[in-house]
């Protein structure tokens, strides 16, 4: 072949000029070429701030201005399940992990030994500041080790349907203990709590119950209810049972919800919250939900900046109603709704009777207990 069969050869330098003239006519014609932006993944529960005015639009109200500042795309990936399968889900990625935080791990599950081994511990500088005027020690109560803090708080309590029962109806509910609540389950929806973060408080609020406060063996009233009672995999699963179904008054769920239902219909709540009683006094299972890094995540700077700004107002005045949980920012003004929720310092923990150490031990054997007993429902 002849030097005349091959095609002139180019030069390197041209031809990057004239693509560059063409990507600054395309630019000043088009306009302004962008990168895409680094993704920042925020792994949670499926409900995660879903119970708002505005759910739809609530992701880029809360985290825009984070996005803005550092030039990043927050991703808040709901996973289709309740915070304990959260865990297994970063125990499954733990050899490449995807995600950057995780918000949803709560004070029981914390206390997994295989929760640690998937978190990175931190310490905000802004932590103390932003829950200085909170009455309870969030911070010692969630994980003094800090592989989690706090992103906020509740009760976890039996609510009910008022224009399905109420205190006239039944009597019992202004002084709600775990024996009537045996007669009135098949009424109740409860939550797995292999599966759900509610579920799991409820079974270890009546565990404190009947083993501390009325030394009796807590699985026989498993045992009495098990035929009865409904068990939903979580807990927007069990809402929506309890929503729909008029024979199912009764639901394991939070002692803000009476605020949630005056806050939506603009009027007095049709929503009753009825803790458990022993001695005349009321009780309930305080849930502190954390927010942590996810070891060996994509963005570790990222993360802990991201932690900090979730403890800010910017953050925190969202969670209440949208979470309808308590913002463990001890500054922001909660919405009026909020005195017809149950608050903390109103009733008895029953943290308190299950020390960390004795739940740590036994949370698989009580697990194991629990659902032996109901798969032979």
């Amino acid at each position: 072949m002849s030097q005349s069969d091959y095609s002139p050869r180019q030069d390197p330098k041209k031809i990057i000029a004239v693509v560059l003239i063409v990507v600054v006519i395309g630019v000043s014609v088009y306009g302004i070429l962008t990168w895409p932006k680094p993704k920042f993944r925020v792994y949670t529960y499926d409900s995660f701030m879903a119970w708002g005015p505005n759910p739809d639009e609530i992701d880029d109200e809360v985290f825009s201005a984070f996005e803005e500042e550092h030039g990043i795309d927050v991703q808040i990936e709901r996973l289709q399940t309740d915070a304990s399968g959260i865990i297994s889900r970063l125990i499954a990625e733990r050899e490449n992990p995807v995600a950057d935080v995780v918000i949803g791990i709560d004070n029981i599950l914390i206390l997994r030994e295989d929760a640690k081994t998937v978190l990175e511990p931190y310490t905000p500088p802004n932590l103390d500041e932003a829950l200085a005027n909170t009455s309870l020690d969030l911070v010692d109560a969630l994980d003094p080790e800090h592989y989690v803090v706090p992103f906020d708080y509740g009760l976890v309590t039996l609510i009910y349907d008022m224009q399905e029962m109420n205190v006239t109806t039944h009597p019992q509910l202004e002084n709600l203990t775990f024996s009537n609540l045996a007669e009135m389950a098949s009424s109740l929806v409860t939550e797995n709590p292999q599966m759900s973060s509610p579920g799991l408080s409820f079974l270890l609020s009546e565990i404190a119950v009947e083993e501390k406060l009325n030394e009796e063996d807590w699985t026989n009233w498993w045992n009495q209810v098990r035929n009865d009672i409904d068990v939903q995999e979580g807990w927007s699963e069990a809402w929506s049972k309890w929503d729909s179904d008029e024979s199912r008054s009764l639901l394991v769920s939070y002692g803000t919800d009476p605020a949630y239902s005056a806050y939506m219909s603009g009027s007095e709540p049709s929503t009753g919250v009825a803790p458990i009683v022993h001695n005349n006094q009321e009780y309930a299972w305080v849930q502190i939900e954390g927010m942590g890094i996810v070891k060996g995540g994509p963005h570790p700077d990222l993360a802990r900046e991201f932690i900090q700004y979730c403890l800010t107002g910017k953050v925190q005045s969202h969670v209440a109603v949208n979470q309808w949980m308590y913002p463990v920012n001890g500054s922001v003004e909660l919405d009026p709704a909020f005195q017809y929720a149950l608050h903390p310092n109103e009733i008895n923990m029953l943290n308190n009777l299950l020390s960390k150490n004795e739940t740590a031990t036994n949370l698989e054997s009580w697990l194991d207990e629990w659902e032996s007993i109901m798969t032979a429902a």
